[in-house]
């Protein structure tokens, strides 16, 4: 007659030590892994929806403020390519005379450029960049109306003035001396873009000319 024997083995505990903790990772016997259920699914949707939602601002504000900045660069750069040009006339220029019994000259539209100003126009100082742009080509127009399929409206106007003054560079003269110092102002305003008109760019610079007086 065969016997079976089970055989117990019992885990040994030394006195003056104590049990190991069960591991974190190892599931209690009995115990079901729990999963997400179809109600908590659309709960946390929602809410990244809502968190998504309240970022959004941000990144169409970087766009804008990035934009932006592009358009005060550009500015800057075709302002600073005028006044370069200004600097570069001799002092009896036609693009830098003021007429008689006038101190300054400015663009068309133009009635003061400050206290004590006496402004005669000059198409001179009107805008000179172009009206119309076609990306494509490059091609610039200057007509009053569009060109034609794929032409864009130039996105810069670019305007200056001319004011005289004496050595002091306060006191305005309608005709200067043998040495006069003539005040260059060149504006560029933004046409189009993020912030059209708020992003203008002013430059000036004083010019010290022997003889300034074009008459």
């Amino acid at each position: 007659m065969d016997m079976a024997v089970e055989t117990k083995v019992s885990r040994v505990v030394w006195p003056g030590r104590t049990p190991r903790p069960a591991r974190p990772d190892v599931r209690p016997d009995g115990v079901a892994e729990r999963g997400v259920t179809l109600v908590e699914v659309p709960i946390a949707l929602a809410i990244l929806g809502f968190g998504l939602l309240a970022m959004a601002p941000m990144f169409t504000g970087a766009v804008r403020t990035n934009a932006s900045s592009h358009q005060l660069t550009n500015a800057n750069t075709l302002a600073r390519e005028k006044m370069e040009e200004l600097i570069g006339f001799p002092s009896t220029d036609p693009r830098l005379a003021v007429a008689a019994n006038a101190n300054a000259a400015g663009p068309t539209g133009t009635t003061s450029t400050g206290s004590g100003s006496v402004v005669a126009t000059s198409t001179v100082c009107d805008n000179d960049l172009p009206r119309w742009y076609k990306p494509s080509t490059g091609a610039a127009s200057t007509a009053s109306t569009s060109p034609g399929i794929g032409w864009f409206a130039y996105p810069y106007t670019r305007t200056y003035t001319v004011e005289q003054f004496t050595e002091n560079l306060t006191t305005r003269v309608l005709t200067p001396g043998t040495y006069g110092v003539k005040l260059l102002t060149v504006v560029v305003r933004p046409t189009s873009g993020p912030f059209p008109g708020l992003r203008q760019t002013t430059q000036s610079v004083y010019v010290r000319f022997r003889d300034a007086s074009p008459n």
